[in-house]
Order: structure tokens, then C-alpha cells, then sequence
């Protein structure tokens, strides 16, 4: 008996423990947020620069139209 639960002991020394999954839950959260401060800081980019691309059109055709 005692050799079978040390085969089946072994067996699953690859399988995740608990602290593994909630180690990999705190590493999945902080990478969300780190994703979503990214991409936040990329929206703000975009939108600057297409209002600055507007801003330029309307210029260029103010002085067209003189």
C-alpha cells in the first residue's frame, strides 16, 4: 500500500498546487493592470495627435480660402 501512494505521490509532482494558481492569479492581475495603464497612455496619444491633425486641416484651409 505504502509503495502505491508513493508512486501516485510522484505522479503528480508536476500538477499545481494552491499557492501556485493564486501566485498566477496575483501575476495575471498585475499584468492587466499594467496593460491597462499602457494602453490608456496610448489613447491619450492618439487622441492628441488627431486633434492636432485637425487642428493643422482647418488651418491650412483657413489660409486657403484667403
Amino acid at each position: 500500500m505504502e509503495e502505491r501512494l508513493s508512486r501516485l505521490e510522484g505522479a503528480y509532482e508536476h500538477l499545481a498546487t494552491k499557492e501556485d494558481i493564486a501566485l498566477l492569479k496575483s501575476d495575471i492581475a498585475d499584468l492587466k493592470a499594467e496593460l491597462f495603464e499602457k494602453m490608456n497612455v496610448h489613447m491619450r496619444w492618439m487622441i492628441g495627435i488627431q486633434i492636432a491633425s485637425l487642428v493643422g486641416i482647418v488651418a491650412v484651409l483657413r489660409l486657403l480660402e484667403q
